[in-house]
């Protein structure tokens, strides 16, 4: 049965539908404006996700994440093949090739930051974007995949590349 209350409720909700784009840009330049250049204890300063909801960081930036030993709450991806995996990863990095990636994404921990690396950081944004679809909120692409990465890498048989 429809009753007066239901019909002013439906009326109310058709007028405010056109007006609910307004209200995400507005709510989201406010957020912008109060968490975008907001800078942490330790000198990380605190970015929006891109469009597609994952963040993005600089091989630069990663290495200094890795060397900060007081900072474990990330993991470090490798979505590689494994024969590329075990040439030269990022210290540190487990290897989940892409094509096992939707399987194995249930074994990782939604608590910590996951950073993906790929070859150039082009297909890297595929697997973060699979990771943010899965419900991970923190979810980093490493920008110019392991070909920007300036730093010793680390074989599987446990050997250090400079």
């Amino acid at each position: 049965m429809i009753t007066k209350k239901n019909i002013i409720v439906i009326i109310i909700v058709l007028i405010a539908i056109p007006f609910l784009p307004l209200l995400a840009i507005a709510g989201g330049l406010v957020y912008a404006h109060i968490a975008g250049t907001e800078r942490s204890n330790d000198g990380f300063v605190f970015k929006l996700p891109n469009e597609s909801g994952f963040y993005e960081i600089t091989a630069d930036q990663l290495a200094d994440r890795i060397d900060d030993k007081r900072d474990d709450n990330f993991i470090i991806i490798d979505i590689r093949d494994d024969a590329s995996f075990d040439a030269g990863h990022i210290p540190g990095a487990i290897n989940i090739p892409l094509n096992e990636l939707g399987y194995r994404v249930f074994s990782l921990d939604k608590t910590k930051d996951i950073i993906v690396y790929c070859f150039t950081g082009v297909t890297s944004e595929v697997a973060c974007q699979i990771l943010v679809n899965a419900g991970f909120k923190d979810v980093v692409n490493q920008i110019g995949g392991i070909k920007a990465w300036d730093y010793a890498v680390e074989t599987s048989d446990g050997r250090i590349n400079i």
